[in-house]
């Protein structure tokens, strides 16, 4: 039996809650996928037998996905701008501006 690995990981603490996981879980069962070790609120570990990539075409989900939740874009997106909002406002108080 041949195995293989795969970490699925969220830029938002989407582990944390138990309802999350189990989502997660049971879509990456369908593909064969079971939980190996929770590292954190961010990151999870799957581990599958290889006997299970036959039927990867026609399945629902991307069973080699590796993100879920808030996209990297928005999440980072959302920071940057955040950021220099409060940059062009500590300049309108100090007068540079």
């Amino acid at each position: 039996m041949e195995m293989e690995y795969k970490i699925i990981q969220s830029t938002t603490p989407h582990f944390a809650k138990q309802d999350n996981l189990n989502s997660v879980l049971a879509e990456e069962a369908q593909a064969g996928w079971v939980l190996v070790e929770k590292f954190d609120n961010y990151k999870i570990r799957l581990q599958r037998d290889i006997t299970h990539r036959t039927g990867d075409k026609d399945r629902r989900i991307d069973p080699y996905r590796v993100q879920v939740g808030v996209s990297n874009f928005l999440t980072y997106g959302a920071a940057t701008l955040l950021t220099l909002l409060v940059v062009y406002f500590i300049f309108r108080i100090v007068g540079t501006v």
